[in-house]
């Protein structure tokens, strides 16, 4: 009797994006809020800073690990994901807009194959506004 493993990497995606769907609180934190989604070329991770009073981001992409740390005046924020893919072969692009963080992860994967991590100092405008004397 022969058993053979089967990996499709497609239904691997489709359970691991499933579970999103099935528990839409998997994610969610009432202190820094992540939601994931996917179009038919990336991946999405979005979380809302609106209610921090961010000073720096710090952004980690390492093999299926995404980690993402928000330093406040007060405290620090930390979330990780495991992801279904590989990280370090994809093209990211990391946007902030009215407090939103976007990550956008190519589903195509790139020539090149690193590990990533940026360190991002955050003025936003409620804080310039509290504090006019910071830069």
């Amino acid at each position: 009797m022969t058993n053979t493993k089967r990996f499709d990497s497609a239904d691997f995606d489709k359970e691991w994006m499933k579970q999103f769907v099935d528990d839409p609180f998997l994610l969610y934190d009432e202190t820094l809020p992540i939601d994931l989604y996917e179009t038919s070329t990336e991946y999405i991770i979005e979380a809302d800073l609106s209610h921090l009073n961010v000073r720096h981001l710090d952004l980690t992409f390492s093999g299926y690990d995404f980690k993402l740390a928000v330093k406040t005046d007060e405290q620090l924020y930390e979330k990780s994901l495991m992801l279904p893919f590989f990280l370090n072969d994809k093209q990211i692009e990391a946007e902030c807009e009215n407090n939103i963080l976007a990550v956008k992860i190519n589903k195509e994967s790139s020539k090149d194959d690193i590990s990533l991590s940026i360190n991002i100092p955050f003025i936003s405008k409620l804080h310039n506004k509290q504090n006019p004397d910071s830069a």
